[in-house]
């Protein structure tokens, strides 16, 4: 709380430093907010089960906040008692256990929840004094049975002085000593929701603030990270990634509605070197590329690992040079800075450092090892714990129609129901049933994580397709899992290549002026990934263009291999497979 309030207050979002302690408890747009079950982040309210209950609810009062708190626990669950505040709340009639008890139960819709009704009850059936009812609280939570027997001996005979008869105080007595398991503090709870109540409101109000504060506290957990960012951008919260002239080291915002990735979450990428880089930014200004930001940040705190990381997770995209020729060029970009640094240092700058503090620095971009999408996915993944902007997917969404697959993210959740889902496989745990070995999988498009099972007898018809990160074509039927959660139990699993050759017509590759001598090496290269896709040159200059189907010698498997090679050769988008 106290980090969103100061980004609130730097950012300019509020007048003045928000007084989180003075808010009015029946904002709308807190219940809202809870109603939504949008609790990620919200204090004791984003658990899974808690959301389904939330859910329930309806939340409309602060009172069912400190409620739902109380009934969140292992013994009220365990009693039902939740469903039946619930079904209180929502016009079910409430049934007490006496009369006298009206009064004291009717704000927690009939149900014993907190040590004070308890208290209450013992006074107004059993004439207990407050000192006897305190000794009755504590004898509740030392949970004895010794002094709860004594206990009920001193209830029943209180509550026969007031006309109670013996089996309905032992009836009410019953439900105390049940109630001793599971027995809460209302002030614990008042405490706890009104916390609830204070993060659920700035999440209301200043979603993309709070939503930074809670990204900046879990920095050392990417699965955590990972599942914070998906929750804020469903909630149409922008992610901008990490960018050498914004990020500082925790989690940012440009506005209410945009935060900017913190470089604190980069793997490899140290406190000291982040302070470095803002303090040398705020002090001298935008880096103006990978040569500038080399010499200006002091040795002692670069090292390649940094270096790279930064690289991989895009934070010098900005720059319009690929990521490759980054990796390749930023040796030769800290060697320079050093031995200008060393120059300076002795005193030997030339006659032009103060025009140009470059003028004597060659800034030479060197071509590196060429990336494809899916190592640039890779490296960003290796680098970052997860995918964030792209997703390995995302290089396949334009042929979905045409290859007759859907992604995990559009799947209709009924039983039984057929699928055939392009995924990226992110995980697999292998484990023995009493009909043989199993793989219980997660598939991802990076908008949904779903479960897939493949069973004894399937496992070994798809096993050498079961790799992690790689992208495949899983056919099945949707049913609930002994969770009762929704998985794909997987009948068939194909390599996306493999897909894509079955429906394919040709392959179609561009030429120009600008590349015509590479056509006798791209003929070669054909001839390495021999298959049954014909293959058609498109050529094209200032004068004239025209199309070549090559003979079949030249047909070719749609091998993830040629279409990189093809790129790295020719360039991006000079080559389509038509379906």
């Amino acid at each position: 709380m106290d980090k969103a309030i100061k980004i609130i207050a730097k950012k300019g979002l509020s007048k003045e430093l928000i007084d989180i302690d003075s808010l009015k408890l029946d904002d709308p747009k807190v219940f809202k907010l809870l109603q939504d079950c949008d609790t990620t982040g919200v204090f004791q309210l984003e658990s899974e089960g808690m959301r389904g209950y939330l859910k329930k609810l309806k939340a409309d009062c602060f009172e069912d906040i400190v409620a739902m708190l109380a009934l969140y626990r292992p013994g009220p669950l365990d009693a039902g008692m939740v469903d039946d505040y619930i079904q209180v709340k929502h016009g079910a009639k409430v049934r007490y256990p006496h009369q006298m008890l009206e009064e004291i139960l009717k704000p927690t819709n009939g149900v014993f929840l907190y040590q004070e009704q308890v208290m209450k009850s013992a006074q107004i059936m059993a004439g207990y004094s407050l000192g006897s009812a305190d000794i009755l609280r504590r004898a509740m939570g030392k949970k004895k049975a010794e002094e709860m027997a004594e206990q009920r001996e001193v209830f029943v005979k209180g509550a026969a002085k007031k006309n109670i008869d013996k089996d309905k105080a032992n009836e009410i007595f019953d439900l105390i000593d049940k109630f001793s398991g599971y027995g809460f503090n209302k002030s614990h709870s008042v405490a706890y929701a009104y916390i609830s109540y204070q993060t659920a409101w700035l999440k209301a109000h200043y979603p993309a603030p709070f939503m930074a504060a809670v990204l900046s506290g879990v920095m050392d957990d990417t699965d955590r990270i990972a599942f914070t960012v998906g929750e804020s951008k469903k909630k149409g919260i922008k992610i901008i990634a990490p960018v050498i002239n914004q990020s500082e080291y925790e989690f940012t915002i440009t506005d209410n509605t945009t935060i900017i990735y913190g470089l604190g979450a980069i793997k490899g990428v140290g406190e000291a070197l982040v302070n470095e880089i803002v303090r040398e930014r705020d002090e001298s200004g935008a880096y103006l590329d990978i040569f500038d930001f080399c010499y200006r940040i002091e040795k002692k705190f670069l090292n390649r690992r940094a270096i790279e990381a930064l690289i991989y997770a895009g934070a010098f995209d900005a720059f319009g040079i690929k990521r490759a020729t980054l990796i390749a060029t930023y040796p030769n970009a800290v060697r320079q800075a050093e031995q200008r640094q060393s120059d300076l240092t002795k005193g030997q700058s030339s006659l032009f450092a103060d025009i140009d503090s470059h003028i004597e620095y060659e800034k030479k971009y060197i071509k590196g090892v060429f990336l494809s999408f899916k190592n640039i996915m890779m490296y960003e993944k290796k680098v970052m714990g997860y995918y964030l902007d792209r997703h390995p997917t995302d290089w396949y969404k334009e042929h979905l129609k045409s290859i007759v697959c859907s992604l995990p993210s559009d799947i209709v959740f009924r039983n039984n129901r057929e699928v055939r889902v392009l995924s990226l496989i992110s995980d697999i745990d292998y484990r023995n049933t009493r009909k043989g070995q199993m793989a219980s999988l997660t598939i991802e498009d990076g908008q949904r994580k779903i479960n897939a099972a493949v069973f004894s007898q399937k496992l070994a018809q798809v096993s050498e397709y079961l790799v992690i990160d790689e992208v495949v074509v899983i056919s099945g039927k949707v049913n609930k899992d002994f969770r009762e959660q929704w998985q794909v139990v997987v009948d068939k699993i194909e390599p996306v290549d493999k897909v894509q050759m079955k429906y394919s017509k040709f392959l179609k590759i561009k030429l120009s002026e600008k590349n015509k001598n590479d056509y006798l090496e791209l003929c070669n290269l054909l001839q390495e990934f021999k298959g049954k896709c014909p293959v058609i040159i498109e050529y094209e200059s200032k004068t004239s263009s025209g199309r070549m189907p090559l003979s079949k010698e030249f047909d070719v498997s749609l091998d993830r291999g040629l279409l990189d090679s093809i790129e790295e050769k020719l360039g991006h988008g000079m080559y389509k497979i038509n379906y």
